[in-house]
């Protein structure tokens, strides 16, 4: 009986597993059954070759085309500042002075031993006339002579340097009015009357920014520098920089400032750690509204023919690599990694790999899986 009960037992254990694997193996057909069913529907985009402005936007920092720090070159106190903070000053004119009593009594010294030196050379020249005349007349002997010239000469040497004292001293009187060595606009002044102030000094009495021409540096990657190398005419690199049909300045305030630029340098490394190459614009600044440390935007505006214009919303981004889905003929998706493009605005602007009439997938290319057919509708 005990046999009995066991046999029934294990049939009904096979029982209850033949049942689980039969419902498992419906459930996993209709899955199977369903994603063979499953429609993808997608807007599909048909590209056509066309000439399209393009426009490429990279930050800049603003600098003036002169910035001189002033420092003074003597020590002292500052006894008086002839400008104000913003002010725009002209080369020459006064911007401070420095207490000069100490240098004006390092002159009056000065001064005191050129005539002191000056009166040693006479006694020195008349006893070289004596002993020249009494050494041809035989009355002493010609040591005498050249003693007394080598005398003279010591006092002549004596002139000359205190005359090198006073002069140097007359510089340093002339420093203590600081002058403005170029024209241009005078930035921070933050020591004041009474502050003593010396040529070993980190801070600069003030900063004179020239600002008639206004560099702009902005940098652009690695990749992009040779996208411009490869496509574009010019005997050198900066040239086919400067064949830009236009340089634009975005300002900090989205408004496009009035004056075009032109690209004058490119640096002559490539920043290991930016991956970058630091190009300089300049642009005119005839009613000084750009200041040094402004911010904008460069634009580099370019007319391109023949290009295909494919949105950044189509592209799908993977390992530092974009890809766009394109259909055959049986709307079956292929991704396809875009060459030799720029990107302007919302837009790649790509030259090669695609014909009049390809269709891609106009959006969300993350969402279909690779190789399936998909549905076409219209793009919104």
């Amino acid at each position: 009986m005990k046999q009995f009960i066991s046999i029934n037992q294990r049939i009904g254990t096979l029982l209850v597993i033949f049942t689980v694997l039969f419902i498992l193996g419906c459930k996993n057909k209709g899955d199977v059954q369903q994603n063979e069913e499953q429609v993808f529907e997608a807007e599909i985009l048909t590209l056509q070759k066309e000439s399209v402005k393009v426009e490429q936007t990279y930050p800049a920092n603003l600098e003036g085309k002169v910035n001189v720090d002033i420092r003074p070159q003597v020590s002292g106190y500052i006894e008086k500042i002839f400008v104000d903070e913003g002010a725009f000053v002209k080369a020459g004119q006064p911007l401070f002075k420095i207490n000069e009593s100490v240098y004006r009594e390092q002159k009056n010294t000065a001064l005191a031993a050129l005539n002191a030196s000056k009166s040693q050379l006479e006694a020195a020249r008349l006893d070289l006339e004596k002993y020249e005349i009494l050494s041809e007349k035989k009355v002493v002997a010609d040591f005498q002579y050249q003693k007394a010239k080598a005398a003279y000469e010591n006092a002549k040497a004596a002139v000359g340097q205190q005359e090198a004292l006073v002069a140097s001293s007359e510089l340093n009187m002339g420093f203590t009015l600081v002058k403005a060595p170029v024209s241009g606009y005078v930035g921070r002044i933050p020591k004041r009357i009474g502050n003593l102030v010396s040529p070993t000094d980190s801070q600069a009495l003030t900063t004179l920014s020239q600002v008639d021409v206004i560099y702009a540096y902005f940098s652009l990657p690695e990749t992009e520098i040779l996208n411009i190398n490869e496509n574009r005419a010019g005997n050198s690199l900066l040239e086919k920089m400067q064949a830009f049909q236009q340089i634009a300045l975005q300002m900090a305030n989205g408004a496009i400032y009035g004056h075009k630029g032109k690209i004058d340098m490119m640096d002559g490394h490539i920043d290991k750690s930016t991956g970058a190459v630091v190009i300089r614009a300049s642009f005119p600044n005839p009613q000084g509204l750009l200041r040094s440390g402004n911010t904008g935007r460069i634009i580099l505006i370019d007319q391109q023919a023949d290009v295909v214009r494919i949105p950044v919303l189509a592209g799908l981004e993977m390992q530092d690599k974009t890809f766009v889905g394109l259909l055959d003929k049986d709307n079956v998706v292929k991704r396809v990694q875009l060459n030799s493009y720029t990107k302007s605005g919302d837009y790649y602007i790509v030259k090669s790999g695609f014909r009049p009439g390809d269709r891609i997938v106009a959006n969300e290319l993350g969402s279909i899986p690779e190789n399936v057919k998909v549905k076409p509708k219209q793009v919104k």
